[in-house]
Order: C-alpha cells, then structure tokens, then sequence
C-alpha cells in the first residue's frame, strides 16, 4: 500500500482496465426500450395505413391508373405536377416521404406532449396538399379520441390532392361515408393566392366550388384573405374552448403570409409570443393570441431529421419501424453503480495519495 499513488503507473493502468471493463458493462445493459405512448402510437399509424389502403381500394381499383413512376409504393396519394386546381410546386420527395404511416406515430407523441385529453377540442387547417400527412393526422385524432374542427382549402400543390375529382375533400367524404373517420370540414374555400384561387383560371376556381358542393361543405368566399381568416375564427369560436392548432401544409389562410410560413417553426410550439409573427395576421396569429398551443407541420424536412423518418422510402416502412416507438436505452441501475463504484475507487486513491505527501513533507520537516 505504501507505493500507491495516482501518479504510479500500475495504479494509472488499474484504473485504465477498470474504466474500459465499466465501459462494456454499461454498454452491455443497452436494450430496445419501448417510448411513451408505445401503444397510441401503433394504434393510429395502423389506422392510417388502413385509411391509405381505403383511398387505394376506392378510386385506384384498377393500379393502371396509378403513376407507378411518380407513386413507386402505389399508394394512389400522389396527384398530378400540374392540373386546373394546382395552387404552386410542390416537392415530390416530401409528398412521398410523408405516405410513410409513421408520420401518424409522430403526431401522436406531438400531441401528447401538448397535454391533451380524451375529449379535448382541438381545431385543424388542412389544404389539398398533403393528403397523406391529412390522413396520419386524422388518425392521430381519431385513435386519441380528440374532438375535431377542421377547415380545409381545397386546392393543393404540385403532387398533391390536385386532380379536380379527386380532391382531398372527396377523400375525406369517402372515409367518413365508410364510418372510418367521423368528421367531416365544417367549411372549405379555394385555396391558393389570396385564399381565393386568384392565380387559377376561372376554370379552376369553379372546378374547386363544385368539389365543396357535391360534398356539400360550406363555402368560405368573403372576397378577400382578411376576411376569410376572420370567417374561420368565426367558425372556430362558437365551439368550446379549443386546446391545440393543427396546421397542416403551407395554406395561406392559416399561416397569413408568406413571411409567417418562413419564420413559424415546425413542429409543437407553446408560449409562442406575438412578436415571432412577422405578419400579424392568419389563424395561426389568432390561436397564438388566445394561447392556444400550435402543431405546425410544414418544412417537413425539418420534422423528418427530428423524429428520424425516412426520405421518400421505398418500400414504405412497416407499422413500428422507428425510433418513435422503440430506442436503445441504459440500464440506469448499471450506469449509476457502476459510475459510483468507479468515482468512490479514484477518490480513494488521491486520498492516500494527498495522505502519503502530507507524511513525507511532515518527515523532511522533522528531520530539517
């Protein structure tokens, strides 16, 4: 015992293989875990997927009429680059990305972090251009049995719900005529420029009145973007108190501008201040001054890098798949111990160590 040191080489080297055989035990405990809200979440990606397979089966009996090259997974959720009721371009990567039923998983956890309930009313701003990522996050509602209000645009990018008989509100009605979701809008508009469908051809805009109507939706047409967000807040305001804003997509109407697109994050987002709209105006604006917490699901790269969904896959992933459901994790039993055990060993050592230096300084001294 005299010659031990924190300086001494054998000591070093101990202490050298003690950490490494630490270091194996601990890695050694990681098993897959499950996360939190394992079961939710599995639950409404399943149902998404079954809500995928019910627009398949329904419109796209005959797989001819899929694009195979532009849908490689056949889903029958991938529309046209362009058609009479296309309000912009759109990413054909992200639109893919987000058949992945996962995305149901996502919204779940997102949604729970929000703090909501069973029962819970929440309100919803859809358009036509993410018809996959409309139906995870009808899943996410549906699977939690949250009380929806949804109003929707009914025009859609590049690659999304463009096909004039094939809007999404039609989808939606499919669905809810088959008892498989059991909501339906509570209004629509056009969509696109101004909300209104100003950049479309008169052809166009009628094309998308005539989508509301056999759906038998009502219209929001005030003339204006102003007053078609104030019409929503209307809508929205003679229900109970609402707990969550869902914005799905780069509508205009929910968003206000441009510039509020570029600059509101994606993702769940609490205690947003005013300040961080540049534009004070949309419904986003709106719920953020009532307090109302926002899932912002646009700049969907950004949510794919964060919950490590794939990039356009294909095939698409399995119900499960993903670090939303499972994750490597520490035995946090082994980790501790193990910590300790090695923290108790080094200050022993420079105990003795500091023991050992104050005997020989007191010796010198005696001998002086």
């Amino acid at each position: 015992m005299n010659n031990i040191s924190i300086r001494s080489t054998l000591v070093l080297s101990i202490l050298g293989v003690l950490a490494i055989t630490i270091l194996i035990i601990v890695e050694n405990s990681k098993k897959f875990q499950q996360q939190e809200y394992y079961t939710e979440k599995i639950n409404a990606s399943m149902l998404a997927k079954k809500y995928q397979s019910h627009i398949k089966n329904t419109f796209y009996a005959d797989e001819i009429a899929i694009d195979n090259i532009n849908d490689p997974n056949n889903t029958g959720l991938v529309g046209q680059q362009f058609s009479e009721i296309t309000s912009g371009r759109g990413s054909l990567p992200i639109k893919l990305s987000t058949i992945n039923p996962n995305f149901a998983a996502m919204l779940v956890q997102q949604i729970k972090e929000a703090g909501l309930k069973k029962g819970d009313q929440i309100a919803l701003c859809f358009t036509g251009s993410f018809p996959a990522l409309n139906l995870a996050t009808c899943a996410a509602i549906e699977s939690l049995g949250l009380k929806p209000l949804l109003i929707t645009s009914t025009t859609s990018s590049s690659w999304g719900a463009n096909t004039p008989s094939l809007t999404w509100l039609d989808m939606q009605k499919s669905l809810y005529d088959s008892k498989l979701i059991s909501f339906m809008p509570i209004a629509a508009s056009i969509g696109g420029n101004q909300d209104i469908g100003r950049t479309l051809s008169r052809e166009g805009r009628e094309l998308a009145v005539t989508a509301i109507n056999r759906n038998n939706i009502t219209y929001i047409n005030e003339g204006s973007l102003d007053a078609n967000i104030q019409k929503r807040m209307e809508l929205f305001n003679q229900f109970d108190k609402v707990k969550l804003f869902i914005n799905v997509g780069g509508g205009i109407a929910s968003l206000g501008s441009n510039a509020n697109s570029k600059a509101f994050p994606s993702g769940l987002k609490e205690n947003i201040k005013l300040k961080d709209i540049p534009d004070h105006q949309g419904v986003v604006y709106e719920m953020v001054k009532k307090g109302v917490p926002i899932i912002n699901l646009l700049n969907i790269g950004r949510l794919m890098t964060k919950y490590k969904l794939p990039k356009d896959p294909v095939p698409l992933p399995k119900v499960g798949e993903g670090s939303l459901y499972k994750t490597f994790k520490y035995d946090l039993k082994i980790v501790i111990s193990a910590t300790a055990v090695f923290i108790v060993l080094i200050v022993a050592v420079m105990y003795y160590d500091k023991k050992q230096n104050e005997l020989g300084t007191l010796i010198i001294k005696q001998n002086d």
